[in-house]
């Protein structure tokens, strides 16, 4: 992975991070780090303010409209389907130039934008999107998310092969340029 993309997942770090922070609560006043470390108990007082949604990058920053991404972040999976399956199959339809069928295929896929798991399947194949094959699910670090959501949206990852844009299904970024390390938070160090 070259020093951009590095940069990048830096950045995507951060913003999960920042996504977890305290935020103010009415129902009781906010519990700082050392008291909760004094009393457990007061952990049901933590308010966490929620500020960007990423399970799926090419969800918010490629398909959501540029325009709906403040209503997208703020959102839930619980609406995503009745919010956004508009802004989904009409990228697959009007950039990608798919039919309306196979775009919602794509948006039943991608939407709601969780990393959905079920541990109860085969753990083969396992990449992100392997539910759709009846895998496990999930994603590790070392998973290509943007060339496996590119390659459904533009190419025959998920079996179609109308109107197929080969050029369109890879980032051309094919691993790290350097290594995962092996204790949280696992990801390399930016340089």
């Amino acid at each position: 992975m070259n020093s951009n993309i590095s940069r990048a997942l830096v950045v995507a770090t951060a913003a999960l991070l920042a996504a977890c922070q305290d935020g103010p609560t009415t129902a009781a006043p906010r519990v700082s780090d050392a008291a909760l470390a004094q009393d457990p108990s007061t952990a049901g007082r933590r308010v966490f303010t929620q500020l960007d949604r990423l399970a799926n990058p090419l969800v918010s920053e490629v398909t959501v409209v540029k325009a709906r991404h403040e209503l997208y972040n703020s959102g839930m999976p619980t609406t995503d389907v009745a919010t956004f399956n508009g802004d989904v199959s009409g990228f697959v339809t009007g950039v990608a130039g798919r039919d309306a069928a196979y775009a919602q295929v794509i948006a039943g896929a991608l939407l709601p934008d969780m990393l959905l798991i079920y541990p109860k399947r085969d753990g083969k194949p396992v990449f992100w999107l392997s539910w759709v094959f009846g895998g496990y699910g999930g994603r590790s670090l070392s998973d290509d998310v943007v060339d496996i959501g590119l390659g459904a949206i533009f190419g025959t990852l998920l079996g179609n092969t109308n109107n197929v844009t080969p050029g369109l299904t890879t980032d051309n970024v094919d691993a790290n340029d350097k290594p995962f390390g092996t204790t949280f938070p696992y990801l390399a160090s930016a340089h």
